[in-house]
């Protein structure tokens, strides 16, 4: 199986829980893919869309799960909704796909809404995982996302935004998750 790991704003390859969890699957014989999503304090919905594609253009898609955080998670749901077939999954670690009105990120949310119909016909499984107390993103919109991709969210008790400031440096739980996905 191939993994797409994507960070979010103001973040980097590695960053939070990521290295960890690039180890943990390499070392289960997972191809691991972790780009630097350019400009990642003020990022650009087209580039990253064309980063995505360019980092995984080589991949069977139907052999590839996506493991997004935080704004990593539109810019993964816009590559799924652009694709013609459909890949093994989605997990979505505190993402989100409306703008909720953030000034951090209500520019790059407010350029296109998301497509679900489309979405949702290119992806066999999805998970979304967050934290009942994040201090950035509204539970509603996290609970929106979920709701969006019809599945039951997985809410970590005092998760905050599941990234290092949380506690968040490995991630035991979403690696689980991953295996039960790649085992369905």
């Amino acid at each position: 199986m191939t993994i797409l790991i994507l960070h979010g704003i103001d973040g980097h390859a590695g960053i939070h829980w990521q290295q960890w969890l690039n180890e943990q699957l390499s070392m289960h014989g997972h191809k691991v893919i972790m780009p630097n999503l350019p400009d990642a304090n003020r990022p650009s919905r087209r580039v990253w869309l064309d980063t995505i594609k360019e980092a995984i253009k080589d991949v069977d898609l139907s052999r590839l799960i996506i493991v997004a955080h935080s704004l990593g998670v539109p810019s993964a749901l816009d590559f799924i909704e652009s694709l013609s077939g459909k890949i093994a999954g989605l997990i979505s670690v505190s993402g989100f796909a409306d703008d909720y009105g953030a000034k951090l990120n209500s520019y790059f949310m407010a350029e296109k809404e998301i497509d679900f119909g489309k979405v949702n016909e290119s992806l066999q499984h999805a998970s979304v995982i967050y934290g009942d107390n994040d201090p950035y993103v509204p539970q509603s919109s996290l609970k929106l996302l979920a709701d969006n991709l019809g599945v039951k969210p997985i809410v970590i008790k005092e998760g905050g935004h599941l990234n290092t400031d949380a506690g968040y440096t490995s991630f035991p739980l979403l690696l689980d998750v991953i295996q039960e996905m790649i085992n369905v």
